[in-house]
């Protein structure tokens, strides 16, 4: 199986899960506040379980507002879960889903050799 597409499958299993979860709350709150659609709680769901994963709260945010088209009226909601997810995610582990592969040695190995030398 190649990696590209290991990758790109354990992404969107993933950005599902967030999705699923945050569209069950979604309508659990729709039922205590009404007029809130439950779709967006569930893109907002998706968008932050993206970014905790990659750690890229930015391309998170970029990808959902292309790809959803809506208006931006919830930019605000999806920054603060997108934020918030980021910095849980940084907390629990340093590694994104890109860096989980590699052995600490060799994140370690990685980081001496982006570090810039002292001349």
């Amino acid at each position: 199986m190649p990696r590209q597409w290991c990758a790109r499958w354990v992404i969107h299993t993933i950005a599902g899960a967030g999705s699923v979860a945050r569209g069950l709350l979604g309508y659990l709150w729709g039922l205590l506040w009404p007029g809130v659609p439950p779709g967006l709680f569930a893109v907002i769901g998706s968008a932050a379980v993206l970014a905790a994963t990659t750690h890229g709260p930015i391309s998170a945010v970029v990808l959902t507002m292309e790809l959803t088209g809506r208006d931006r009226s919830f930019i605000l909601p999806l920054l603060l879960a997108v934020g918030t997810a980021t910095v849980v995610a940084r907390t629990i582990d340093r590694r994104s889903i890109y860096d989980a592969r590699f052995t600490d040695k060799e994140v370690q190995a990685l980081q001496q050799a982006r570090a810039p030398s002292a001349s």
